[in-house]
C-alpha cells in the first residue's frame, strides 16, 4: 500500500520539502496560499532523489591538473676528452605526483635537446617518448613516486670560458651539483641561481645552487686567474698596431680606437694601456675579455678569460666634452704599456659644420686619407678630413676648431605648379591647383588666396584634409613628409580648389580678364596655367598681359623621370596621411567634401619657370560674349 502523497512547491529545495513534511497543517496551510504551480511526487521517488543529491554533494573536486613535479635534483659531471670539455653526465631524481584518479597521465621531465640513457620508476624502465619538444613519461601509477633519470647534455667552449645548459621542467623545488674535473681554480656562474656555493671535492671542482621552479639551467665556468699570477712578469713579446678615429661634433669629441696585437712566446692574460687625460672610456670590447678597469691615473686593465697568442684585438671607444672654438684639442692616442714596439694610424672626421685644421704635430707624420687603413675608413660614412702615421708612443697630433654658422636652405620645393580655371559669362570663377611637393620637414604649406576667393576643398597625397587659417590671413595646408626613394626625395600631390566671384560680362561683349594663382611660401620650379574661357571668346592678339608668358601649348620642361613622384594612392603617403590625421595633425573636425572641377570651353594657356615668391597674375582682352 503507497504512503500518502504530500504536496509539494515547485522549486523549492529537498531540505525545504523535508521540512514542510514535518510542518503542521496550519502552517503548511500559510506556506500554501495560493501557490502559482503545483506538483505531487511520492514520498519514496522524493527521498530518492534527496539521497542523490546529498551523495553528488559529498564526491571531491576533481584535481586541477593530472600531474605535479614536487622537486627535481641534477648531479652532473663534466666530461674531458683530448684536453677540453666535450660533455657533461646527469643523472637526476624528480619526485613526480600523479593527481588524476584513473586513466594514463602524461609527464614531461627533460627536453628534447639532451641525449636521454635511462628512465626508471622503482628500479624499472619506465615509458618515454618525445612530445612537443620534451621527453614525456607515460603512466598509469598512481600517487606519488620517484623518476630516475640518466642523461648527457653537450659543453661549449670558447675563449676560455665553458657553459653547459638546458630547458628545466616546472617542479616546487630545483637543486644542481656539477663538478668539473681540473687541478686549477674555477670562477662558476648559475644564470638566476637563489643559492650558489662551489668547493673543492678531491680533484673536482663542484658548484651547488638552488634554482627557480621553471626556466632554463645555465653553468657557466672559468679558469680563476689568482693574484699572484696575474701580477707575475709574462715571459712574451707582444707588438700592437693603433687604429684611431676621432669625431668631432659640437660640443663632443669622440674617439673609436682598435689595437691589434701579436703575441709571442707566451700568452698574455692581462693587457694594460695609458688613456689619453682628459677622456672618458665608454666601452671596451674584445673577444674573451672578462672585465676592464680605468684608473684615477688613467691606466687600463684589461683582463683576459684565457691566456692570449698570436692575434687579438681589442676596441675602445672615449669620448669627452670640448668647446666649439678657441680649446687647444689634441687627438686622443692610447698607449699600450709593455710592448716592445707599437705603431699607429690616426683618422679626423667632422661630424658637423666644424671647420678642423692640424697644428704643429711631433714624432707623427701627415698622410693621404686614402691611404689610412680599413680599420679606420671601413668604420665611418662620413669624410676622413685628416689622417697620420706615427711610429712612437710620443707622437702628438694637435687640433685647431672653429665653429661655422649654419645657412638656412631649402628644405620644401615645388616641382611643379599646374592651375586650371573654368569662366563663365556670369564672372564666376572655379580653380584648380595642384602643386607636385618635395618637403623634407616643413608642417604647413602656406597659401595668401586671390582676393574674394572662397577656398572649397584642399587634399594631401589623395586624402582630403582640413586647412587651417593663421592669423595674417594665409591658409595653411598640412603636409606630410616625402618618402626616399632611391636616394631622393619623392614628390606628392597637394591640391586647391576655391572659387570667385567676379564681373559679369559687359552687355557688348566685349571686357578684360584678369586673374592671379595663389602666392605660396616655397618657390615652384615650373608654372604652367590653363584658362578655360566660354566657346565664343575671341582673345584680341597681342593683348596678354601678367607675370606668366602666354604659350599655343605648355613645354612641360621637367621630365618625369626626374623626380620619383608618388601617386596620391600609394601606401607611403596615404599611411602617414592616416597617422598624421589620427593625431590631429592635419587638421580637426569634419574632413571636406572633394570638389571634381568641370572642364569645357576655349583653352588659353600660359606658363612660367621659376617663380619665387611672387604674384602669378595673367589679363587679356576679349570680345564676341554678347549675353544672350
Amino acid at each position: 500500500m503507497s504512503r500518502p502523497y504530500p504536496i509539494v512547491q515547485t522549486g523549492l529545495c529537498s531540505l525545504a520539502i523535508l521540512a514542510l513534511l514535518t510542518a503542521t497543517p496550519t502552517d503548511a496551510r500559510a506556506n500554501f496560499q495560493d501557490p502559482p504551480e503545483r506538483v505531487v511526487i511520492g514520498l519514496d521517488q522524493f527521498l530518492d532523489m534527496y539521497e542523490k543529491a546529498k551523495a553528488k554533494a559529498d564526491q571531491p573536486e576533481a584535481p586541477p591538473r593530472t600531474h605535479a613535479l614536487s622537486s627535481a635534483a641534477y648531479d652532473g659531471e663534466v666530461i674531458i676528452q683530448d684536453g677540453e670539455p666535450r660533455f657533461a653526465r646527469f643523472t637526476a631524481t624528480l619526485r613526480v605526483e600523479v593527481l588524476s584518479k584513473k586513466g594514463w597521465a602524461r609527464v614531461p621531465v627533460l627536453p628534447a635537446t639532451v641525449a636521454l640513457h635511462a628512465a626508471k620508476v622503482n628500479g624499472k624502465e619506465a615509458a618515454m617518448v618525445i612530445e612537443d619538444g620534451f621527453y614525456t613519461l607515460i603512466t598509469e601509477q598512481k600517487g606519488a613516486f620517484n623518476l630516475d633519470l640518466e642523461f648527457g647534455a653537450s659543453v661549449s667552449t670558447a675563449n676560455g670560458q665553458s657553459n653547459v645548459g638546458f630547458e628545466l621542467a616546472g617542479s616546487g623545488a630545483t637543486t644542481l651539483k656539477l663538478k668539473v674535473p681540473t687541478n686549477e681554480d674555477l670562477d662558476f656562474s648559475v644564470a638566476n641561481a637563489h643559492l650558489q656555493s662551489d668547493q673543492v671535492v678531491g680533484s673536482f671542482r663542484q658548484v651547488e645552487a638552488t634554482l627557480p621552479s621553471t626556466g632554463t639551467l645555465m653553468v657557466t665556468w672559468q679558469r680563476e686567474i689568482p693574484e699572484a699570477d696575474a701580477a707575475a712578469k709574462q715571459q712574451s713579446q707582444v707588438y700592437a698596431e693603433i687604429y684611431t678615429l676621432v669625431g668631432i661634433s659640437d660640443g663632443l669629441m669622440r674617439a673609436t680606437t682598435t689595437i691589434e696585437h701579436t703575441i709571442l712566446f707566451a700568452g698574455k692574460e692581462k693587457l694594460e694601456f695609458d688613456v689619453p687625460k682628459g677622456m672618458t672610456l665608454v666601452d671596451v670590447q674584445g673577444a674573451g675579455l672578462r672585465d676592464w678597469n680605468h684608473k684615477d691615473d688613467g691606466k687600463l686593465e684589461v683582463l683576459l678569460n684565457y691566456a692570449a697568442e698570436g692575434n687579438y684585438t681589442l676596441t675602445m671607444t672615449m669620448e669627452r666634452v670640448v668647446a666649439t672654438s678657441g680649446e687647444d684639442l689634441f687627438a686622443p692616442i692610447v698607449r699600450p704599456l709593455g710592448v716592445e714596439r707599437a705603431k699607429g694610424w690616426v683618422g679626423v672626421e667632422s661630424r658637423g659644420n666644424l671647420e678642423i685644421q692640424s697644428g704643429a704635430v711631433v714624432q707623427a707624420t701627415p698622410v693621404d686619407v686614402r691611404s689610412l687603413p680599413a680599420a679606420i675608413l671601413g668604420i665611418t660614412e662620413q669624410p676622413v678630413l685628416l689622417g697620420y702615421k706615427y711610429l712612437t708612443d710620443d707622437a702628438s697630433v694637435p687640433l685647431k676648431i672653429q665653429q661655422n654658422d649654419d645657412v638656412e636652405v631649402l628644405v620644401t620645393l615645388l616641382d611643379e605648379t599646374r592651375a586650371r580655371t573654368m569662366w563663365t559669362p556670369e564672372g564666376r570663377r572655379l580653380t584648380s591647383v595642384i602643386y607636385q611637393v618635395r618637403n623634407n620637414r616643413k608642417q604647413f604649406l602656406r597659401l595668401v588666396l586671390p582676393p574674394q576667393a572662397e577656398l572649397w576643398s584642399a587634399s594631401v597625397g589623395g586624402r582630403a584634409v582640413q586647412p587651417a587659417s593663421a592669423p595674417d590671413g594665409k591658409i595653411l595646408i598640412p603636409l606630410v613628409r616625402s618618402q626616399a626613394t632611391g636616394g631622393a626625395l619623392a614628390a606628392f600631390e597637394v591640391e586647391v580648389v576655391y572659387v570667385e566671384n567676379g564681373e559679369p560680362v559687359p552687355e557688348n561683349g566685349k571686357g578684360t580678364f584678369a586673374a592671379t594663382l595663389p602666392t605660396a611660401d616655397v618657390p615652384s620650379t615650373y608654372v604652367a596655367w590653363i584658362i578655360y574661357a566660354p566657346d565664343q571668346t575671341k582673345v584680341k592678339r597681342r593683348s596678354y598681359a601678367g607675370s606668366l608668358a602666354h604659350v599655343d601649348r605648355l613645354s612641360n620642361p621637367i621630365p618625369t623621370g626626374h623626380v620619383a613622384y608618388i601617386e596620391t594612392v600609394t601606401p607611403e603617403v596615404q599611411q602617414q596621411a592616416n597617422v598624421q590625421a589620427a593625431g590631429g595633425g592635419m587638421g580637426e573636425g569634419a574632413v571636406p567634401v572633394p570638389v571634381s572641377l568641370p572642364l569645357q570651353g576655349k583653352a588659353v594657356n600660359f606658363e612660367k619657370l621659376i617663380a619665387l615668391g611672387e604674384t602669378l597674375e595673367v589679363s587679356f582682352e576679349y570680345k564676341g560674349l554678347k549675353r544672350k
